[in-house]
């Protein structure tokens, strides 16, 4: 059993968040402004991920595609950030891009 088998892609998240915004697009773009505007957020934490990761492995490729889930904010907005994970290929290293501290994961 592997990390892989827990989480989203990011593609597979995007389209769940697709078929979710379907179901309440009055709702949903009230709360999050648009479908564009999360994917945009994502994106941008993904880019980091990637350009970070790049920067201080020696290795390149991934064993699968990045992978994403939401983590509650835990204060009064009740809104969630992003995490994104990225798994080496070459020696199945684990990296996790949070925007909270992970100290169980260090």
């Amino acid at each position: 059993m592997d990390w892989e088998v827990c989480f989203f892609t990011v593609e597979e998240y995007k389209q769940v968040l697709a078929e979710k915004y379907q179901q309440s697009k009055q709702y949903c773009d009230c709360v999050i402004g648009g479908l564009n505007i999360l994917y945009d957020k994502i994106d941008v934490i993904l880019n980091f991920a990637m350009d970070d990761f790049k920067k201080y492995s020696q290795y390149t490729e991934l064993r699968c595609p990045p992978m994403i889930f939401p983590m509650p904010r835990g204060d009064s907005s009740n809104g969630a950030d992003f995490v994104i994970i990225l798994k080496l290929d070459e020696d199945g290293d684990t990296i996790v891009y949070s925007p909270f501290p992970l100290p169980h994961l260090e």
